[in-house]
């Protein structure tokens, strides 16, 4: 296995508290009420810990728990409760309209008033450079592609000067300047394939 961390090492205890908890279907309310925190507390440990074990939703935070730490459960994890819109507060969303089914499916916009970076993975870096990352082969998608921001007027997207560019609804949009996006604009990060549908 090499000198990869394990699981619990990865983790603080109070973190391995809460999958314990998400493993047993516990919502962010019941984790909060039994471990005498505040809501916003568990929602931002979960945020560490999506981060740190490289996971997009509970589903796949219960099954590497189950894997790497304790034997297979018969408990039950909710299906409504498996996404990264019960971690955190969503305003919008991306939904992929592409046919490419390696692209993530959902990019959740959190409720949030700086810049939400959207890029690719670089192995050769080894760190995010964003908030959301494309797999490292999603090659028409610049490390820092582009921002999405929750302004007085509403969403915006601005292009961070990428090599293939930013298109909302087919326009290639100027590098630089932000755009206001409207709910059902279809919205692609480079020319292939990375294309979604902004959700309000």
């Amino acid at each position: 296995m090499g000198d990869k961390p394990s699981f619990d090492q990865r983790l603080t205890n109070r973190e391995m508290e809460i999958c314990g908890l998400i493993v047993k279907g516990l919502t962010n309310k019941e984790i909060a009420d039994q471990l005498h925190l505040a809501e916003g507390t568990v929602k931002n440990h979960l945020i560490s810990i999506f981060e740190k074990l490289g996971v997009q939703n509970r589903a796949q935070l219960a099954a590497r728990y189950v894997a790497e730490y304790e034997q297979p459960s018969t408990d039950i994890i909710d299906p409504s409760m498996t996404d990264l819109g019960d971690v955190l507060e969503i305003g919008s969303k991306l939904h992929r309209s592409s046919h490419l089914y390696n692209l993530p499916e959902t990019i959740f916009l959190p409720l949030q008033s700086q810049p939400f970076i959207i890029g690719r993975f670089d192995i050769s870096i080894g760190r995010k450079q964003g908030d959301f990352e494309f797999e490292k082969n999603t090659k028409a998608v610049s490390r820092r592609h582009a921002a999405i921001e929750r302004t007085v007027r509403g969403t915006i997207v601005t292009d961070l000067i990428s090599r293939a560019g930013t298109f909302i609804n087919g326009q290639r949009i100027s590098p630089g300047e932000p755009y206001l996006l409207k709910d059902g604009d279809h919205l692609s990060f480079g020319n292939a394939g990375a294309d979604y549908i902004f959700e309000e």
